[in-house]
């Protein structure tokens, strides 16, 4: 056999072995992030899930203590949200929640942590909260948007800093903050019912 052809089939067979190894490796990069995308968000509505959302405040609390630096979480319940679910049933209710998860992403910035954390309740790590004006920017966009239905929400802000830490490790301080948080928000629910009648 020639040189010249045993060069070309050599080279046939490595372009043969390139194609499979990339698609091995193409392979594997997709099953990783699918498999990664299913422990981390909720399969509902493709926020990310209550476990991702307890890490990553454990090491922004780990991180936050070190550099002193403030970050806040906020509590978010929907009201008027099981009135949907008796009247229209629960797969409207699930289209709406993707509509919820949906809007919370366009209102709140792309760095921001949201997840859902339970049925219809939310959480927000948000960095640089100055004030709440932000907050009521994106209710009030909210309300607009689900007007038909009377949704809304209540919610609760914490701070990183006003938790004194010294006795406390960071699952307690994480803990804490979103019972808090949750506090918060419930009185804001109550205060808002009793304005209402």
């Amino acid at each position: 056999m020639r040189e010249e052809v045993k060069i070309k089939i050599l080279q046939s067979l490595l372009n043969e072995v390139t194609k499979k190894y990339d698609y091995f490796i193409a392979n594997r990069e997709r099953v990783y992030k699918e498999t990664y995308e299913m422990a981390v968000k909720d399969s509902l509505t493709g926020l990310y899930n209550r476990q991702y959302f307890e890490d990553f405040v454990v090491k922004s609390i780990k991180k936050g203590l070190r550099e002193n630096r403030d970050f806040s979480v906020i509590f978010i319940d929907l009201d008027n949200f099981k009135p949907i679910n008796d009247n229209y049933g629960h797969a409207k209710g699930d289209e709406v929640l993707k509509k919820v998860a949906e809007l919370f992403k366009q209102t709140f910035r792309d760095y921001d942590i949201i997840a859902r954390i339970g049925g219809d309740e939310f959480v927000v790590v948000i960095e640089n909260l100055s004030n709440k004006d932000r907050i009521e920017e994106v209710r009030k966009v909210f309300e607009e948007a689900f007007k038909d239905f009377n949704l809304s929400f209540s919610y609760g802000v914490v701070n990183l800093k006003e938790i004194e830490p010294e006795s406390l490790n960071e699952e307690e301080i994480l803990n804490f903050m979103l019972i808090l948080a949750d506090r918060r928000m419930y009185e804001e629910k109550m205060e808002r019912k009793r304005w209402r009648k």
